[in-house]
């Protein structure tokens, strides 16, 4: 009698949504939304204020500095509530488990220790999708958190399909890897995910330069890489995952993009580490990109994560 192909757990028992009232923070809330309900999660809904505002001291006879502050913190609670109160109404997650959060300070300093004090197991962000001179100037607080945050971050990118918590469902998962150690880490908290939706998995390895030997026999190379790609798997998955091995030539960030439109990808998923040197600078500049870009959700995650259990 054959074996029962082993389940991943995926533990996700606290999701974190940054919201700041604009068209892609709504957007991020019902991805959040619709993890919250699959995952039988609690929702944070977190906005966070800049003290800037609070800074300058009021003309006689309006209220005091700490005062406004307070107020301000009051009202922005009771519009956080309100709003998510619509969202969970219209997308019948009433039942849903959800907490309002107010805070004032650095908004990716408060983000992140948010997420330590509250065991945050996913954040989900919204970006704009702003990339070069326009992004260095406006700034990115989706950026700080993919970069910086300890758990793993879901990214809604401007491009992505949009959430129904109700009816969302994933059907194919695209993997890139550079076979390092972060992505490895990665890899069984991906495999979790499509376990629990019964979504198909497709790794992807990116040949951006071959040397001239190489170059001469492109077919022996991509036989390599797809082993090593069945290996890579493996050690994650020995058995019953339905998953692809793709191994492709050229730009890491068009090829990635132009696979998992191809794809149809419901969610690009890879393990990434924060750019501490420049070299490490080059993967995340590729990622962000994809990030911005892409017509789909983009799940980045750094080192193991405590949601990502063994078989059982």
């Amino acid at each position: 009698m054959a074996a029962a192909a082993p389940q991943i757990a995926v533990a996700i028992r606290n999701v974190l949504v940054a919201t700041d009232f604009s068209p892609c923070s709504e957007r991020a809330v019902l991805h959040a939304v619709a993890a919250a309900r699959r995952f039988g999660s609690t929702l944070h809904v977190v906005h966070v204020m800049n003290p800037a505002m609070f800074s300058i001291g009021p003309p006689e006879g309006y209220m005091g500095g700490a005062e406004a502050l307070d107020r301000a913190l009051q009202l922005t609670r009771v519009e956080i509530e309100a709003r998510l109160g619509e969202v969970l109404h219209r997308t019948h997650c009433a039942e849903l488990r959800h907490r309002a959060w107010v805070d004032v300070g650095g908004t990716g300093e408060t983000l992140r220790a948010f997420i330590r004090r509250e065991h945050i197991d996913l954040a989900v962000v919204g970006t704009h999708g702003r990339t070069g001179l326009r992004k260095m100037v406006l700034g990115s607080v989706a950026e700080d958190v993919f970069r910086n945050a300890i758990c793993p971050v879901l990214t809604v990118g401007p491009h992505s399909w949009n959430s129904d918590p109700q009816t969302v469902r994933l059907k194919h998962i695209l993997f890139p890897t550079d076979f390092s150690e972060d992505s490895a880490n990665a890899l069984p908290f991906t495999l979790g995910i499509a376990a629990d939706f019964g979504a198909a998995v497709t790794m992807l390895h990116v040949v951006e330069r071959l040397d001239d030997d190489a170059a001469h026999d492109r077919a022996r190379v991509e036989t390599a890489l797809q082993g090593r790609l069945r290996e890579m798997l493996a050690v994650s998955a020995p058995h019953g995952v339905r998953a692809d091995f793709n191994v492709a030539f050229g730009d890491v960030e068009d090829v990635v993009l132009q696979t998992a439109a191809s794809l149809d990808a419901d969610l690009i998923a890879f393990g990434l580490k924060a750019p501490d040197t420049y070299v490490d600078r080059l993967p995340w500049m590729h990622a962000y990109k994809i990030v911005c870009e892409a017509t789909c959700p983009v799940l980045s995650l750094r080192g193991r994560s405590r949601a990502a259990q063994s078989f059982h």
